[in-house]
């Protein structure tokens, strides 16, 4: 039987490889493909393995270290980062989204429209915590706000047409 050949290999290659790269699942499952690949062959190494799955020799060894002290596969999802805790709770967050929707000049900000600047004013009035503006401008973000139009109104859905705020 004739040897298939893909066409464009390293295009495909490519795209398998950041398949990979933006799914959790995925990776589990590649790195499950190389331990797999390990066991069933005994004259392959991690160079050799590291090259076939796009890995370098030290991540292939460092899988099967993992494999070795722990004995189980699940060893080798991805471990949730924590991550720096949010310095707004969640209540503060939900009294925001209510803030915003309302005039600055109603809650002790000389300005007309809400903006990064002004959040962060009000942030620190208020809540005694200190926030950039760009930190501010992110979180109208977060919070469903598009501040681009004359004032900071919830974004509906892609493509649709904004809500008029309440003057």
């Amino acid at each position: 039987m004739k040897r298939l050949v893909i066409k464009d290999k390293e295009g495909i290659k490519e795209k398998i490889q950041l398949y990979f790269a933006g799914n959790d699942e995925a990776k589990f499952i590649h790195r499950l493909h190389a331990i797999l690949l390990f066991t069933e062959n005994q004259a392959e190494s991690c160079d050799s393995a590291g090259h076939l799955l796009g890995n370098s020799p030290r991540t292939i060894s460092n899988w099967i270290k993992r494999i070795n002290e722990t004995g189980d596969i699940e060893s080798l999802r991805n471990k949730k980062q924590p991550g720096r805790p949010t310095r707004l709770k969640e209540l503060q967050r939900r009294q925001l989204r209510f803030v915003i929707q309302e005039s600055p000049e109603k809650h002790g900000i000389s300005k007309k429209k809400w903006d990064g600047k002004s959040l962060s004013a009000y942030i620190g009035k208020r809540y005694c915590i200190v926030m950039k503006t760009r930190t501010c401008q992110r979180l109208f973000h977060q919070l469903g706000f598009d501040i681009k139009s004359k004032r900071a109104c919830p974004v509906v859905g892609r493509g649709a047409k904004r809500k008029k705020p309440n003057t």
